[in-house]
């Protein structure tokens, strides 16, 4: 048993335990949605932080690598990376969900042409009501908030990368630094105007700017992994053996944040250590280990793969199921269980005839856009003036 080298760690391309992350992640979230208050030492609402943390650190260990290997991170090219991997499957669950509530002539009553502007904008958490249950009775797609949340947070960050890396701060100190100050200011401008506050008693959860400091973790968790000297601070987490107490702390915590939560004036300082401990696990998850072998089996990364429309699917399909079968909803969590896997049977389609054919077609778009500005380099190169102006006064 050894620690994980950073030459090896850069080297990874994938990380496949992550994706087990996200299969457990996904279910405890329906669980605290449907299966009732007997799971909710599950703590099964935190499942979104989860997501946040090992968003961060992905998408930014994505950047830092590109731009390692380019010289500069191609906003354009990140940006179309992201519409063709959020966008398809997004579209294709919001417009299932509006042709359900058409054929119901519950259009109109649900206040479905209101809701739309806040979901095919990303405000979904600023929707009134989308602090309310998931479980379908309201417009199906209120669990969507957290896509908010992260479509605003991207339009920011890779920003701070690029301004970090054109003004020359090699160390990521200094990197970490300055984006640390432009994302506080953002945050703070974004508070104000849309009336945020940090930690406030009277605005819902799914409004509070702390989710962007969550994002934040995971993104500080990549930086600090992608730089050498970092990286050796983080590297006796790597060890096998470093498991135990990083994971012990992590479900210690996880399982007691249901009675932690209702403590008065904690609430924020539980979440930021609920996100530091997801990153410190995702270390363990990164390196080799039982918990790596286990997370990385081919049935949790089915699940996690999909786990992005199984998340989204879950309001719409419990609506739908227990309508159809009325008993399931008098048990909870066979309700529950039966969400999570029509879901995922669902959730697979999307992936196989969605997700995995869009994101494809903006791969190819993107290389398509590379080579064409490559050869316009390379014509201007062979049309500018060979020879050197003669000086002055030269015969």
């Amino acid at each position: 048993m050894r620690t994980l080298d950073h030459d090896e760690f850069l080297a990874m391309r994938r990380f496949p335990a992550l994706d087990g992350l996200r299969a457990i992640a996904a279910t405890i979230v329906i669980l605290f949605h449907f299966a009732g208050p007997k799971w909710s030492w599950l703590s099964g609402w935190v499942g979104v932080y989860i997501f946040f943390v090992l968003s961060g650190f992905l998408i930014t260990t994505l950047l830092l690598r590109e731009q390692d290997r380019t010289g500069r991170i191609s906003l354009s090219a990140f940006y179309l990376r992201r519409a063709f991997r959020i966008l398809p499957p997004y579209l294709v669950i919001l417009g299932g969900i509006v042709v359900f509530v058409l054929l119901r002539g519950e259009f109109l009553a649900r206040d479905f042409p209101h809701a739309l502007k806040y979901y095919l904008t990303f405000f979904n958490e600023f929707l009134p009501g989308s602090e309310s249950d998931t479980s379908g009775q309201d417009n199906f797609f209120t669990g969507s908030w957290t896509l908010g949340i992260e479509e605003k947070f991207y339009l920011v960050w890779p920003f701070l990368l690029v301004i970090a890396g054109a003004v020359g701060l090699a160390a990521a100190w200094r990197k970490l630094a300055l984006a640390f100050a432009a994302f506080a200011l953002m945050a703070g401008l974004v508070g104000v105007t849309g009336g945020w506050v940090l930690d406030g008693p009277h605005v819902p959860i799914y409004r509070s700017t702390v989710h962007y400091a969550i994002l934040l973790i995971g993104c500080v968790l990549a930086v600090a992994m992608h730089y050498r000297r970092s990286y050796a601070v983080l590297k006796p987490l790597t060890h096998p053996l470093a498991a135990i107490p990083v994971f012990g702390a992590f479900a210690l915590l996880h399982v007691n944040m249901e009675s932690l939560w209702r403590r008065p004036g904690t609430n924020l300082g539980l979440l930021i250590a609920y996100g530091v401990l997801s990153a410190l696990l995702l270390v363990v998850l990164v390196s080799p280990g039982p918990l790596r072998w286990l997370l990385a089996t081919k049935a949790m990364r089915f699940v996690g793969e999909r786990s992005y429309s199984l998340y989204l699917l879950q309001g719409p399909v419990h609506f739908v199921v227990v309508e159809a079968v009325p008993p399931l909803g008098e048990n909870r969590m066979i309700s529950a269980l039966t969400v999570f896997a029509v879901g995922l049977g669902i959730a697979d389609l999307i992936h196989r005839w969605v997700e995995q054919p869009m994101i494809l077609t903006g791969k190819k778009l993107i290389a398509r856009r590379q080579e064409r500005k490559a050869l316009r380099a390379a014509e201007a190169e062979l049309e500018a003036p060979n020879s050197v102006e003669a000086p002055s006064g030269a015969r």
